[in-house]
């Protein structure tokens, strides 16, 4: 049995396409090195590669299992960063386990 490709469910394929996240890199084992007193962003460095990572309205801090802030970013901390590469900066998703 064959299905009929109508225009319809061609458009929802070809849309969800374009809805899909973009995939995340992590890196961890380094610490973070600077914090923006504006809190757009902060500094990472890991064996003298030094990253600067955008904070946007999707970040998400968590210290341990717990929700986190802003204010728990700290000069010194290690921490694991998940994010993406949005044209030349990097965009961070996720920064995991301060202090670990």
């Amino acid at each position: 049995m064959e299905i009929p490709m109508t225009k319809t469910t061609l458009a929802i394929i070809l849309c969800s396409m374009f809805t899909l996240p973009a995939s995340a890199d992590t890196v961890s084992g380094g610490k973070i090195t600077s914090v923006d007193a504006g809190g757009t962003s902060f500094s990472y460095s890991k064996k003298k590669k030094n990253w600067r990572f955008r904070i946007t309205d999707k970040t998400v801090i968590r210290v341990g299992d717990k929700a986190g802030t802003l204010s728990d970013l700290k000069t010194g901390q290690s921490v694991k960063v998940e994010y993406q590469r949005q044209g030349d900066a990097f965009a961070t998703l996720i920064i995991i386990g301060i202090g670990f």
